[in-house]
């Protein structure tokens, strides 16, 4: 973190320059580079050469000083009120920096001293583009307003939300600030002399700080659709679409996601006549420490405002650049000015086009061939961990809804492994586990046994069919042996949850709570490489069935005894 100066380097930008390794600054600062000074202005380029900053010497209207603790900042604002920021600086390199501001920028160094009591209480002022925090009438910190996306208040609350805009280019090991609260009490106004006294103070603060913030015309709104649910993130929102970027407005909180994010589409039934629209995104939506991988709306199967039996109709404002935008794409004409039909065909459309990028158009993925044992729908019930659920087998995909939503790639996978609940007089579902070609794995437990010659079927047709047999390979684990023995200890363990929520294996009929031979795991189903795969999976399984076993053999020789004991109570009382 050490500055260091080089004196009497030629460079292109003036005769003579010197150079400092220092970071960027600001809301997205931390990454390290080399800033030179020369007699054109500031240039600095960061080390991994990813960022770039110049500064021309003409356009600088005022430097400061800055002390961030052990090291110094320097920062330049333009005639525009933007602001350039650079940290690092040592105390020696003060006399040197102040004298090429005063002779090459034409601005006279000013030293600034923050106060550092720590106190988190004082008042706002807006200097510029930048709303300054000041404790005791002394600069605390302060944020540059063009950082900021959007201004909001909170409902019930005198508190106003800043949400920063979110960097494209910042490396993922990177920290960066995307949301400021703060609490503003009433009767504390930011000017005595306000011409409106009636407000309260946090709408004040509002209203000066969207003065500075780009709002979106009402011009720009392509279409908005009210009142959508979502299951991830849980709230009802109105979703408007802009030419660039869609807005996700709830009653707590807010999204601004540009649709270059939408990775793929799933649009998937549920089995109460409601219709899944799942948004994969990338980055991920974030609220705090909270990320979202997926958006998951819910949409009900029929529409409720479609008037008897005719569709309705949504206005569609398309931007001006549609045609250059999204002519090469087959799908364009989905999107007219005038969308028919409900608001999830309308979403899905408006979507689909807009996240479709030159080259790489956005893929909707819907039910396939795979159905359940009934035909009906294309999921199979099931769990991952304490959480129950439904997994759909795509053509393409594995998406398990709803909490956690999990995507998974056939391409991505590497073998699948049916797991039998063996070992115990309990064998009415199974276990499946997905093995990944990186390495990483997901299990998927106490699917219905009847669902596995479907799903076993389908997966040898996809694995050699598509990928002739080098992805989606079944390793079926076999009945008994050894490999049977170090998988019966976690099978144990996936009943005794099952148990704890509620959820008890035991409720189907009577004759299928027995051991049920059609229900056979037979290793040749599989391939050749069934029992390769079974044993490599099987190294870092703990052992221990024997001792579920003889648990549950003790359990029925207790209630066997209890019954025997109230049996000779009777007789005695007869």
């Amino acid at each position: 973190g050490k500055g260091w100066r080089r004196r009497g380097r030629e460079g292109r930008w003036g005769e003579m320059s010197n150079s400092y390794d220092v970071k960027i600054g600001g809301k997205d600062g931390g990454a390290r580079g080399t800033l030179k000074l020369g007699a054109e202005g500031a240039k600095w380029h960061s080390r991994d050469g990813d960022r770039s900053v110049n500064v021309k010497a003409v356009d600088v209207s005022l430097a400061e000083w800055v002390s961030t603790g052990k090291h110094w900042q320097l920062r330049l604002r333009n005639a525009d009120n933007s602001e350039v920021r650079f940290d690092g600086f040592d105390k020696s390199d003060q006399k040197a920096i102040a004298d090429y501001c005063q002779n090459t920028l034409q601005a006279s160094l000013q030293v600034v001293k923050l106060d550092v009591q720590g106190k988190n209480g004082g008042a706002f002022l807006i200097d510029g583009d930048n709303l300054v925090f000041k404790v005791d009438h002394k600069r605390a910190f302060d944020l540059c307003l063009h950082d900021v996306a959007k201004a909001h208040l909170t409902s019930q609350k005198d508190e106003i939300v800043l949400e920063l805009v979110q960097p494209e280019t910042i490396s993922k090991k990177q920290d960066s600030l995307l949301e400021m609260r703060f609490y503003v009490p009433n009767g504390e106004e930011m000017d005595e002399d306000s011409e409106e006294p009636q407000k309260k103070s946090v709408d004040l603060l509002h209203g000066e700080i969207s003065k500075h913030l780009s709002e979106e015309m009402e011009s720009d709104i392509v279409i908005k659709l009210e009142d959508i649910k979502c299951r991830i993130p849980r709230a009802t929102f109105d979703i408007t679409f802009y030419g660039n970027h869609f807005k996700m407005v709830g009653p707590s909180y807010d999204f601004t996601v540009k649709y270059k994010a939408v990775k793929d589409m799933f649009v998937v039934p549920n089995q109460n006549h409601h219709n899944y629209v799942v948004l994969e995104m990338d980055p991920p939506l974030r609220k705090g420490n909270t990320m979202y991988f997926h958006v998951v709306c819910l949409f009900p199967e029929y529409d409720e405002r479609d008037i008897d039996g005719e569709r309705e109709v949504r206005q569609c404002h398309l931007p001006d650049d549609f045609d250059d935008r999204f002519g090469e794409f087959k799908f364009k004409d989905t999107v007219k000015t005038q969308m028919k039909g409900t608001a999830e065909e309308t979403m899905v459309a408006l979507m689909r086009l807009f996240s479709s990028q030159p080259g790489h158009p956005t893929r909707v993925h819907r039910r396939g061939k795979f159905t359940e044992h009934l035909g009906e729908y294309p999921c199979v019930k099931c769990s991952i961990g304490p959480n129950t659920g439904s997994l759909y087998i795509l053509d393409r995909a594995f998406l398990f809804l709803e909490k956690p939503s999990v995507v998974i790639r056939f391409e991505d996978v590497e073998t699948i492994m049916f797991d039998r609940q063996q070992k115990t007089s309990i064998a009415n579902s199974f276990d499946l586990k997905i093995k990944l070609v990186n390495g990483k794995a997901h299990e998927f437990n106490l699917i219905p046994k009847k669902e596995f010659e479907n799903m076993e079927q389908f997966f040898k047709d996809v694995s050699s069919g598509k990928f002739e047999g080098k992805r989606m390979k079944i390793a079926n684990y076999t009945e008994g042996g050894e490999e049977g023995d170090k998988e019966s200890s976690d099978e144990g363990e996936n009943l005794n949850r099952a148990s704890a929520q509620g959820g008890n294996p035991d409720d189907e009929d009577d004759d299928e709570s027995s051991e049920d031979e059609d229900f056979q795991f037979d290793a040749s189903k599989g391939g050749s490489e069934s029992s390769e795969h079974s044993s490599d999976e099987d190294d870092d399984v703990e052992s221990g069935s024997d001792s579920e076993a003889e648990k549950m053999a003790k359990k029925e020789k207790k209630k066997e005894k209890k019954e025997k004991k109230h049996k000779r109570k009777d007789k005695d009382d007869d």
